[in-house]
């Protein structure tokens, strides 16, 4: 079944243009911030420093990704979501540029933090977006082929990039990107932006807080996080997050031991990680099919085991093929599932509880690195995956208590 509605191609409920903005726009971000990487030597001698000043506009945007999901993302729910996107990606186009066309290092890192900036209100706008448009029952379909965009940034925009950089110059990536959020710009123009009802016609229910009026920012921010399940499925967001971003900062480092530096290996077996993680794509309606709150439940049970098995067995290298696509498999539909729960819990606040799923990941991402460093330097790889695994079982534990906390609360109470 296909229809027409605000020019906009529906299959069976599935928005296809909505998708293909939100898809190519986080295969913007997730590049932007993935391919200074390969770039950093080029990027040094440009401006006549170290690759360790330039390194540091990694962390940068990390930081300003983190503070533009809190401060900005919850305008869209204030204004028009499609607006509010519309606007995030012009202000990365304008960073962007800023980065491709900067002549001296400080306009460099300030287009830096403009993009990050922008990619922190982008992100979690693009996830309250899709709760908008998608029914929840087909919802983590939407939100799984949207997620296989970070990989596809991964296995591909990386890649490209490095292409571009090398072939032409690096401020030529930047420039490639800025063209692609141009792109992007178009595309959330065209889409409509109405919420749509649940499948039974009706408008969708909201909690209680969405009933009072309009608070101010601050309060409204707080009012968001105390919305029945927000605070465990965040903290939930935090310690998977942090579990898989410490176990992956150093893999690579690991790898290079185990194979030599010089070994393509390396990056066929990330890459392998980079592949299980787009299967988002497909196991989302999975998901849908069988329950979401059940099914994150018994993924994060089944990722600690896959990450001890992965530090400890990582010398085999046929258990080390199949565990980093499992790994990757499972990550991308535990992602997959947290951003799709908290899009539910209340859909006045959706933007602003998607943006503490953002802050939560970003926060992640510098805590893993930083705190488990010393660990990989003193006592190798296998200590960092058991930490890691012991992290993401604290995980499993509190989407487990959330789950049956909700059961309890939906179960019928006997006639008396």
């Amino acid at each position: 079944m296909s229809n027409r509605r605000g020019g906009e191609q529906r299959t069976a409920g599935f928005p296809v243009l909505t998708v293909i903005a939100l898809m190519a726009g986080i295969f913007a971000v997730g590049s932007e911030e993935l391919v200074v990487s390969p770039l950093l030597v080029d990027v040094a001698d440009s401006f006549h420093t170290s690759v360790a000043v330039i390194g540091l506009s990694v962390s940068t945007y990390g930081i300003a990704t983190a503070i533009g999901a809190l401060l900005f993302a919850p305008l869209g729910d204030r204004v028009s979501r499609r607006l509010s996107l519309a606007i995030g990606m012009a202000v990365f186009i304008l960073g962007t540029l800023l980065c491709a066309f900067a002549a001296t290092l400080g306009v460099f890192f300030a287009g830096r933090v403009l993009a990050g900036l922008a990619t922190g209100a982008f992100v979690p706008t693009a996830y309250a977006f899709v709760g908008d448009q998608i029914p929840y029952r087909h919802r983590a379909k939407a939100m799984g082929v949207v997620v296989s965009s970070w990989s596809l940034s991964l296995v591909l925009g990386v890649p490209m990039g490095s292409f571009v950089g090398q072939w032409a110059s690096w401020r030529s990536t930047f420039g490639m990107l800025a063209i692609l959020g141009v792109l992007v710009v178009c595309l959330l123009l065209r889409v409509d932006s109405e919420s749509r009802p649940d499948p039974d016609g009706s408008p969708r229910l909201q909690d209680a807080a969405a009933i009072s009026a309009r608070p101010g920012w601050t309060r409204s921010v707080a009012r968001a996080f105390l919305v029945p399940k927000v605070p465990g499925y965040v903290l939930a967001t935090f310690l998977n997050m942090l579990g898989f971003y410490g176990m992956y900062t150093y893999l690579g480092s690991a790898l290079k031991y185990q194979f030599g530096t010089e070994s393509a290996l390396t990056g066929i077996m990330i890459l392998l990680y980079g592949l299980g993680f787009s299967t988002s794509f497909i196991t989302g309606r999975w998901a849908d099919e069988w329950g979401k709150e059940k099914m994150l439940v018994a993924l994060l049970a089944g990722l600690a085991p896959v990450l001890v098995i992965l530090s400890l067995g990582a010398r085999l290298t046929a258990l080390l093929v199949c565990c980093l696509f499992l790994w990757g498999a499972m990550q991308s539909l535990v992602v997959t599932l947290l951003s799709t729960l908290l899009s539910e819990c209340s859909q006045r606040y959706r933007g602003t509880i998607l943006a503490f799923y953002s802050l939560a990941t970003n926060l992640a991402v510098a805590f893993g690195a930083a705190l488990l460093g010393p660990l990989f330097t003193a006592h190798g790889f296998s200590a960092v995956g058991l930490v890691c695994a012991g992290v993401t079982f604290v995980a499993f534990g509190l989407s487990e208590w959330v789950y049956g906390r909700n059961r309890e609360r939906d179960r019928p109470t006997a006639a008396g």
